[in-house]
């Protein structure tokens, strides 16, 4: 497993990039070497282990120590929280290397649990992740219990957080006088589909529909020639004559019904007040409404 003397070994390995800067993971020899670090650009050093002696007293390196032994009734978990803030701002300065004495177990378990938190990987994705890049990486399997139970951490804390919302885009004026004038256009069409499709009442084949101006002109047409068809029966016509007696005094609010040819609107029908059946001798008074 762990193959120290294998001629592809290296003392530390990249494993991820943000910002621009590396994160590392290695052994203790790769921390001891100052001129390695200072090559790769790392600024921040986590040491995930006991007794190395690890320290850089010139400075210019932001080194923390976690004392943890590599043993599988250790409480590695309890790191998570600290090693993954120290890794992503560590990230913002520059390269971080995690390390223990040999990279394979504790600052392993550090790396991956970095993983599952920023990139959304549970144990075994980030697990398959991290040793792709060095093989090495096995941890102990109190090490891998601790990290499957992270994992389930995780899950309730993302289940918990409110969704980010939508971030509104600032419109141009011109998208919003497209959008004025497209809202006017809208309105303007449905006025006129409430004008031109009216009701037709009084019809019970209709009541269900809608009709054209159109139709409603040839309705109208053919319920006024329906009527003076039936004024000229004699039985009809004394009804009218009796009436008109009667009701001498509404002769004044007589019309006659004519029909305008063209369409120019909604208005179809249009009425004129004409003269009064006296003064109208050519006109029979039984083809007049009240």
């Amino acid at each position: 497993m762990f193959r120290m003397f294998d001629p592809m070994y290296q003392s530390m390995n990249q494993i991820l990039e943000e910002n621009g800067n590396i994160l590392w993971l290695g052994d203790c020899t790769a921390a001891y070497d100052r001129s390695l670090l200072d090559g790769r650009g790392i600024k921040t050093v986590l040491t995930v282990a006991a007794g190395l002696n690890v320290s850089y007293p010139e400075g210019g390196i932001v080194h923390k120590v976690y004392h943890i032994l590599d043993i599988e009734s250790a409480n590695i978990a309890r790191l998570f929280g600290d090693t993954c803030n120290q890794i992503g701002e560590g990230l913002k300065r520059g390269g971080v290397l995690v390390h223990c004495a040999a990279g394979v177990s504790r600052s392993a378990s550090a790396v991956i649990a970095y993983i599952m938190k920023t990139r959304g990987l549970n144990f075994q994705e980030a697990f398959n992740y991290v040793r792709k890049r060095r093989s090495v990486v096995f941890p102990n399997y109190g090490f891998q219990r601790q990290l499957r139970n992270y994992e389930k951490d995780l899950k309730q804390i993302r289940a918990k957080e409110p969704e980010m919302p939508i971030k509104q885009t600032q419109k141009t004026p011109q998208e919003i006088a497209m959008e004025k004038h497209e809202q006017f256009s809208i309105q303007y069409l449905e006025q006129k589909a409430k004008i031109l499709l009216k009701p037709v009442s009084g019809n019970p084949t209709f009541n269900s529909g809608y009709s054209t101006p159109q139709k409603q002109l040839q309705k109208q047409r053919m319920l006024y020639q329906s009527a003076k068809v039936g004024s000229q029966e004699p039985k009809q016509s004394s009804i009218i004559q009796n009436s008109t007696r009667t009701n001498s005094q509404m002769k004044k609010q007589i019309f006659e019904p004519s029909f305008n040819q063209t369409y120019q609107g909604p208005q179809i029908v249009t009425y004129q007040r004409n003269k009064l059946v006296e003064k109208m001798p050519d006109i029979k008074k039984k083809t007049f409404y009240k």
